[in-house]
């Protein structure tokens, strides 16, 4: 049988590409039929970048891209384990791991830029953020207490999903993945949120 022919090595990286791509898979198809981004499915709340492994920072930020989003991490895995797999036989375990994670943070990169392209260009064109007062919102980028910069928040807004910065009168830092609620508009184009209370 083929999979007994393959050495531990290749065995360990067939199953951690597979697994992830199915995964990914999986975010996908939620993803088109909408249930991603924090819609809710039977009651609960689907956010597929819900966990992010070091909050927002510093770690898991580079100009602003957010590379260890559970995305990432999956195209990674996904991408990196299919590479050192496919190269494992030819240049021997420890060059193919090399070439894996090489293409797995290319390929977590890439991602990342793609999806923020995409919400920019979802929050761009004639979005009135006047309409998003009273409503709720995710922090996407933490914000610092008392104005004292801006932060980042996403929220369905116009049958769009939306990433807007924001600014907060609230007197602590509001952390990734917070949710909170649109209280008024600072400008145009900037919100000023406060933290939901539990």
């Amino acid at each position: 049988m083929w999979w007994n022919a393959l050495s531990f090595f290749e065995q360990m990286m067939f199953v951690t590409a597979v697994t992830a791509t199915l995964i990914m898979i999986v975010f996908i198809i939620l993803m088109i039929i909408g249930m991603d981004g924090g819609q809710s499915f039977d009651g609960m709340d689907v956010d597929v970048d819900d966990i992010d492994i070091f909050n927002d920072e510093p770690l898991s930020m580079i100009s602003g891209l957010r590379i260890l989003s559970i995305r990432g991490v999956l195209a990674f895995f996904s991408v990196g384990g299919w590479l050192a797999f496919i190269f494992a036989d030819t240049t021997g375990p420890f060059l193919a791991l090399v070439i894996g994670a090489v293409g797995g943070s290319a390929a977590a990169i890439l991602l990342a830029i793609a999806f923020r392209a995409a919400l920019r260009l979802e929050s761009s064109g004639n979005t009135d953020y006047r309409y998003a007062i009273g409503k709720p919102a995710s922090v996407y980028i933490k914000i610092p207490a008392n104005r004292q910069n801006y932060g980042k928040v996403t929220m369905t807004l116009q049958n769009k999903f939306v990433e807007v910065e924001a600014v907060t009168d609230d007197s602590e830092d509001i952390v990734y993945g917070t949710p909170v609620k649109v209280i008024a508009l600072a400008d145009q184009n900037t919100l000023v949120v406060t933290k939901i209370k539990s």
